[in-house]
C-alpha cells in the first residue's frame, strides 16, 4: 500500500511540474532557429515594452485574447521570424555594433516594467535568455535602420511632376508647386517600402524561413 502511494505521489508530482511548464508549440523557422509560441509571446511583450511610444506593459491578462488563430498573432510571428533573419544577417556582415551599455539597459527597463506581471511569470523567462532577446531586437533594430537609410534615394522634381501629371484628378485645380515636396516625400516612402520588401523577401529565402501558421 505504501508503494502505491508513492507511485500516486511521484506521479503527480511529475504531473504538476510538467503543467507549471509554459506550453510552447512550434509556429515557425529561420536558419536554425524554431520559433515557438512562448518567444512570439515573449517577443511582443519586449516590442511594446521598448518600442511603444509609452512604453507600457500589457495590462493583466491581455494576452489571453493573443491566441494562434488571430491575426494580431500571425503577424507576431511574421515579425519574429524577420527580426531573427535580419539579426543573423547583421552579425554576418559584421555590423551588429550594439554596445553591452545598450543591453542592460533596455534589460532593466524590460525587468521593472514586468516586474510582478502574471503574464510575464508564467512564461518563465530567465535572466540570459531575457538578454539574448532583448540583444537581439536591438541588433535587429540597428541593422534595420542601416539598411533603410542606404535605401533611400531622393527623388527629382521630375519624377514628381510625372506622378502628378498621371493624378491630376486625384489632386483637383491644386497646382504642382504647392504639392511637388509632398509628392517627393510620398514616392520616396514608396519605393522605400519597396525595396525593404524585396529585401525581406531576398533573405528570407536565403535562411528559409517558415511561417507555419501564415495563410
Amino acid at each position: 500500500m505504501l508503494k502505491i502511494l508513492v507511485l500516486v505521489f511521484t506521479i503527480f508530482i511529475s504531473f504538476a511540474v510538467v503543467a507549471s511548464v509554459p506550453i510552447t508549440e512550434t509556429v515557425g523557422q529561420a536558419g536554425d532557429f524554431v520559433i515557438t509560441t512562448r518567444e512570439v509571446k515573449i517577443s511582443t511583450i519586449l516590442d511594446r515594452i521598448l518600442y511603444s511610444p509609452k512604453g507600457e506593459a500589457f495590462v493583466e491578462n491581455q494576452l489571453e485574447t493573443f491566441v494562434k488563430d488571430s491575426g494580431v498573432f500571425k503577424a507576431a510571428v511574421t515579425s519574429v521570424l524577420l527580426e531573427v533573419v535580419v539579426a543573423i544577417e547583421a552579425e554576418s556582415f559584421g555590423v551588429s555594433n550594439v554596445s553591452d551599455k545598450e543591453v542592460v539597459e533596455a534589460v532593466e527597463r524590460a525587468q521593472a516594467a514586468l516586474e510582478g506581471k502574471s503574464y510575464w511569470i508564467q512564461l518563465e523567462v530567465p535572466a540570459l535568455e531575457l538578454k539574448s532577446l532583448v540583444k537581439r531586437k536591438l541588433i535587429a533594430k540597428s541593422f534595420l535602420k542601416f539598411k533603410t537609410s542606404s535605401m533611400t534615394s531622393i527623388i527629382t522634381d521630375q519624377e514628381a511632376e510625372v506622378y502628378y501629371g498621371k493624378n491630376r484628378l486625384k489632386f483637383g485645380v491644386l497646382p504642382f508647386v504647392s504639392l511637388k515636396e509632398n509628392i517627393k516625400a510620398f514616392l520616396g516612402q514608396q519605393q522605400l517600402e519597396e525595396r525593404l520588401r524585396s529585401w525581406f523577401e531576398v533573405i528570407k529565402r536565403k535562411h528559409k524561413v517558415r511561417n507555419l501558421i501564415s495563410g
